[in-house]
């Protein structure tokens, strides 16, 4: 049996995911295969569901099924994780995914479901929480930016979303001192910065900066 590729895929806005990036993380998942889609009840985080899923629908997948994790019991939560094929987190207020998601059976979860070859999608909050390192923006919280620990999914690195939108240069930069890692990703609203197997790949704009210099990426 052919071993899994595992990916990570990052959007640097809010859903619905591209038809490109749906086509790439549903590669090799059966017209069967179980969609999750893993949100919170917070202001406007919820109008992506049917957006999500006519994207899934358009391209063969039918069972999709939205999680609201925190409206829900955490056997519920654990038992729709493990069951999925395929897992979208949303965007909203990470801070508050970070409490839902980024925590004991629920991580432990998580990791789990992405070393087993699931792949992982984020959107803004859902990708800052996929490193090991999140940092959070002073425009996503009102304390300034702020570091935590995330899902570890990703080392040395932390992610910036809507990067050329919130004008988030310096930000980044900030925040690589205070995280102390190496590198540091901006993302843009509807581009994806995907890890298979660990390696980058770029679709649309991502900016990387390392040692001080940015290098933008396009494709």
């Amino acid at each position: 049996m052919m071993k899994k590729k595992k990916k990570i895929i990052l959007g640097g806005g809010s859903p619905p995911p591209s038809s490109e990036i749906v086509a790439y993380a549903t590669e090799g998942l059966k017209p069967t295969s179980k969609i999750v889609y893993l949100t919170i009840r917070h202001g406007g985080a919820l109008k992506y569901e049917k957006q999500i899923r006519e994207q899934f629908y358009t391209a063969g997948f039918f069972h999709v099924q939205t999680i609201i994790g925190n409206r829900i019991s955490k056997k519920e939560l654990l038992k729709g994780i493990k069951s999925a094929d395929l897992i979208l987190i949303g965007s909203g207020i990470t801070l508050k995914y970070a409490r839902i998601f980024v925590k004991g059976r629920v991580k432990e979860a998580l990791i789990k479901a992405y070393h087993q070859g699931v792949p992982l999608m984020g959107f803004s909050a859902g990708s800052l929480i996929m490193p090991e390192t999140m940092l959070i923006s002073y425009k996503d919280n009102p304390f300034g930016i702020r570091v935590k620990k995330g899902l570890g999914l990703l080392k040395d690195t932390v992610i910036s979303a809507h990067y050329s939108k919130w004008r988030e240069h310096r930000m980044l930069r900030s925040g690589l001192k205070k995280a102390g890692v190496s590198v540091g990703y901006g993302i843009d609203d509807d581009s994806y910065l995907v890890f298979e197997d660990n390696q980058p790949r770029y679709f649309g704009t991502i900016y990387i900066e390392h040692n001080h210099e940015i290098k933008k990426m396009e494709a």
